[in-house]
């Protein structure tokens, strides 16, 4: 399946000019269905599949690349939206395909490989879509709505994150076993661990490099242990930190970590066990539901005694994202999160609304929630005016630590955009945000590379964000200078990448 730069010029220029700038349909992409919608709303490529693993030696350059950019971005998200007939209905469904851009003397190559998870191989071996997803449930589609429980395999479609553990890399998704993988080949390695029942994990784990800990959750969410669960691993070793007992466990993505706590904003996002036993249940996001009449809740867990230390209640509002965490000089826990007012942006990012002409996706403003666990009281106010999502920060230097900038992804006017269109950096000090914006352009996660020998401030780095070229259908790296969002340079691939969620920088 992999195919090289030569190989795509080729073929694009036998299927003539449209094709080659097309991308996706050069690469046989985009199922009849997605390709009706792809004409209807400008950055729907993004939505399309990819199906072919690409390896590029070397890409053009437009500008010029930081000479000590030497490392390797790899990125996560899905790449692959239709199995034969069947279509996958949300955007978090996708099968996982893992994106890598390689630096190294002002140069860049690219490659491209899906993901081995038990769905991909199903789907290679059958031509059929054989495990149940966060929005769609395959069996549901076969017998005509009636369902029995999820049926998940031995190795995850991991297809949100990526973390590094010293010289091992490995996919996450929201499911609490990681997808081993090479750097280097991107080639699946295989699953760290066993498939769990009605267990949920994190996507977000935090690490703390003082300590070398890492900190993540479970969510339990069948008896007769119904709740949120707290880790910590060390030398791979795996200690419970607290438990939570829940009536109806709530739907979490991230959390954040001090140095002294462990906080997990819990979101009145509650999942219905009797629903979800029923026989008429849907996919496993269905069978949650938003109470606005009960609280949001953050549990502070002591990181040194374990245990609940605090219980704090706010009023409600929905987070997929923490930004940064950490303890102030007055004993006091501060948390920054991209804060959704409900959870109409889970049903927003449905594949059949994004690919719509005129879709309206809700959008997160930056929020800091400033807690006192020995009061209860809890301070809540907007960092800025505007909306973020999709957030990064110096992690390294500023992880657990008072900070100033934040990086992340926005829209410029949401009354009239659908989607995604600018790249925005926060200042947290002043109190506003700025921005990166090209007509056409739907850029992603802005991941920040601090430049060796740093010494001109916390934004002093380049942000890498791969960026939707929606008049042709193509995608390119975008390089930000972090200080003040200028452009430095693009590397461009010959055709689109679908948008994806997270990734990482190793030097």
């Amino acid at each position: 399946m992999e195919r090289t730069r030569r190989e795509l010029l080729r073929d694009g220029a036998g299927l003539g000019a449209a094709a080659l700038l097309g991308g996706s349909a050069a690469l046989g992409g985009v199922a009849g269905p997605a390709r009706a919608a792809a004409a209807a709303a400008p950055y729907a490529a993004g939505f399309s599949s990819l199906k072919h693993e690409v390896r590029l030696p070397r890409l053009e350059v437009d500008g010029r690349m930081p000479s000590w950019l030497t490392g390797v971005l790899v990125r996560n998200g899905p790449a692959l939206f239709e199995i034969g007939s069947q279509s996958y209905n949300h955007w978090f469904d996708g099968l996982a395909m893992l994106h890598g851009f390689a630096f190294g003397r002002g140069r860049v190559s690219y490659a491209n490989r899906f993901l081995r998870s038990s769905a991909y191989e199903a789907y290679k071996k059958t031509g059929k879509m054989t495990f149940s997803e966060f929005g769609t449930d395959p069996c549901r589609a076969i017998f005509s709505g009636v369902t029995s429980l999820p049926v998940l395999g031995a190795v995850p479609n991991a297809n949100v994150s990526i973390e590094r553990l010293g010289e091992r890399f490995r996919a996450l998704t929201e499911l609490p076993v990681p997808v081993r993988f090479d750097p280097d080949t991107m080639r699946t390695l295989g699953a760290d661990g066993t498939m769990p029942t009605g267990r949920l994990g994190t996507a977000h784990p935090h690490h703390d490099e003082r300590t070398g800990e890492r900190y993540s959750y479970e969510v339990e969410l069948v008896p007769p242990t119904m709740g949120l669960r707290i880790l910590v691993e060390r030398g791979g070793r795996r200690r419970e930190l607290a438990f939570v007992p829940q009536e109806k466990p709530g739907y979490l993505h991230s959390f954040g970590l001090t140095d002294r706590y462990v906080a997990v904003f819990t979101q009145p996002f509650g999942f219905d066990l009797a629903k979800f036993l029923s026989p008429t249940r849907g996919p496993i996001v269905t069978n949650y539901g938003w109470d606005a009449a009960q609280p949001a809740r953050i549990v502070l867990v002591d990181r040194a005694k374990g245990g609940v230390a605090a219980s704090i209640e706010v009023d409600p509002f929905f987070v997929f994202h923490n930004i940064n965490a950490f303890d102030d000089a007055r004993g006091r826990v501060v948390i920054d999160v991209c804060a959704h007012k409900d959870d109409a942006i889970v049903d927003a990012l449905y594949l059949k609304n994004l690919r719509k002409a005129g879709a309206r996706v809700p959008q997160a403003v930056p929020r800091r929630l400033t807690l006192d666990p020995a009061t209860g009281r809890a301070e809540v106010r907007d960092l800025a005016e505007g909306n973020l999502e999709l957030p990064r920060t110096d992690y390294a230097t500023v992880n657990r630590r008072a900070y100033r900038y934040a990086y992340g992804v926005g829209v410029k006017d949401p009354a009239r955009s659908g989607f995604i269109d600018r790249v925005s950096k926060l200042d947290i000090k002043r109190g506003e945000l700025t921005h990166w914006q090209e007509r056409g352009a739907y850029p992603g996660e802005p991941v920040f590379v601090r430049r060796p020998g740093a010494s001109r401030g916390e934004d002093d780095g380049v942000l890498l964000s791969v960026v939707l070229d929606a008049p042709h259908s193509t995608s390119y790296l975008l390089v930000l200078d972090a200080r003040d969002l200028t452009e430095i340079a693009r590397a461009s691939v010959p055709h689109h990448i679908p948008f994806g969620f997270h990734g990482l920088y190793a030097s």
